[in-house]
């Protein structure tokens, strides 16, 4: 029996000292959290399960990602719509400056299109991630959870023989039947977070994941910035909105410039057409002769053109104003984005902070409880503890890896967000 606790212990120390090597580190630094590597390694051998990686994983996700799918089907078919419009304008001969604003514009389209595409498997990778990630950590909390009731179920047969014996009393056995009852309720919430982490795992990347074993490993690279930090956002900013902003940008040169110079319609325009349209008589008498009704059809049909021109003029005037008008508020909602998106990025950065702090603290907790670990092994080899007081240390001991892993998980969502802006923005 003391040998197979032994090899409980000299686990659970192994894992905090690997656990407790997480450090900040600077430029291209990686550490890598393997807390419960191991155990998985025991699991795949017992079990004989395929290990399925994560980048298995988000290759089967994108492989059967409707999304993507529509993004491709998108980018094809506004590829043919640009060769169409080419087409169209060189038919219809249209000025130089219509030809490369359409063809700009129809680049633009084309771009951004393609650039959905590469957010949307972006958006992809960070959500099958994390799944990954709670199917883990679910998986390692129920470990724990297992590791206490055994504990504490070895407690109370204690506690029960203590009280036949009249060396402790009801209360006490109450009070280990009730942290069992807690025990087993926590083991039952993670268990039911494991299945909706198992489904929503399965119906992003198509892999029932109760039939693998999977990584636990957890990388912590720390997020490095040269220079400032508010050109930094803001560069990830102009990136996300990159053609956004250069669509408002060709809109409004073009109709601020090339529009008005090719298309102008002056106030002096206007006013020639009104008074034209409200000089223009309409002809009421056909005649009876040929002559004579050749004479109203070609009267009615300059009364016609009269008053078409006029109200031909108005509403290209009204067109004219209008989509003025709309580059104005595209502008303008672009700008209030980019503030919007700024004082958010702000925010993660700061929490990013934070969790920096944290990991640092955590990784010092860790190091400390190894040192414990080591006192208290000792002393459960001079027979100066009980085994139930030095297991109990064990597990507590691991709630600190799991503390440490979550906050790892955390920072990297934060510095996702930052450097990936369309992660944090998207609305799916």
């Amino acid at each position: 029996m003391r040998k197979n606790i032994n090899k409980i212990v000299a686990f659970a120390i192994g894992v905090s000292v690997m656990s407790g090597s997480v450090m900040p580190v600077f430029a291209a630094d990686t550490t890598q959290i393997t807390q419960t590597t191991q155990s998985t390694n025991i699991r795949t051998q017992t079990n004989q399960k395929t290990v399925l990686t994560l980048d298995d994983a988000i290759k089967s996700a994108t492989s059967i990602s409707d999304t993507l799918t529509l993004d491709e089907q998108k980018i094809t078919y506004q590829d043919k719509t640009n060769d169409i419009t080419k087409k169209q304008d060189d038919f219809n001969n249209v000025n130089d400056d219509k030809e490369n604003y359409d063809n700009d514009t129809a680049d633009n389209s084309l771009n951004k299109l393609k650039q959905q595409r590469d957010f949307d498997e972006d958006i992809l990778i960070h959500k099958v991630t994390a799944k990954y990630n709670d199917i883990v950590t679910s998986q390692m909390k129920i470990d724990k959870a297992a590791k206490e009731l055994e504990i504490k179920n070895k407690g109370l047969d204690d506690a029960k023989l203590k009280e036949g014996l009249g060396i402790t009393t009801s209360i006490d056995l109450k009070s280990t039947e009730l942290e069992i009852e807690n025990l087993q309720n926590t083991q039952k919430s993670s268990e039911n977070a494991l299945k909706d982490a198992e489904y929503s795992f399965k119906v992003l990347t198509g892999k029932d994941v109760t039939q693998y074993s999977l990584e636990q490993d957890v990388k912590f690279e720390q997020l490095k910035i040269d220079g400032s930090v508010d050109e930094y956002l803001d560069n990830a900013i102009d990136s996300y909105l990159k053609y956004s902003e250069q669509l408002i940008n060709l809109k409004k040169d073009y109709y601020d410039n090339s529009y008005d110079s090719n298309n102008e319609i002056s106030a002096d325009d206007i006013d020639k057409a009104e008074t034209a349209a409200k000089s223009a008589t309409k002809p009421t008498d056909e005649g009876t002769d040929l002559i004579a009704y050749k004479t109203y059809e070609d009267a009615m049909n300059t009364y016609n053109s009269t008053i078409n021109k006029y109200t031909g003029i108005l509403a290209s005037r009204l067109t004219y104003l209008n989509t003025k008008l709309n580059n104005y508020q595209d502008e303008t909602n672009l700008n209030e984005n980019k503030k919007k998106f700024k004082d958010s990025l702000k925010g993660y950065y700061t929490d990013l902070l934070t969790s920096e702090d944290k990991i640092n603290y955590l990784k010092k907790n860790i190091e400390i409880n190894n040192e414990n670990l080591s006192n208290l092994k000792l002393k459960y080899d001079l027979g100066m503890i009980t085994e139930s007081a030095y297991n109990t240390e064990v597990v507590k001991s691991e709630q600190s890896d799991l503390d440490l892993r979550a906050e790892v998980i955390n920072y990297n969502n934060l510095k996702e967000k930052i450097q990936k802006p369309w992660i944090a923005f998207s609305n799916s």
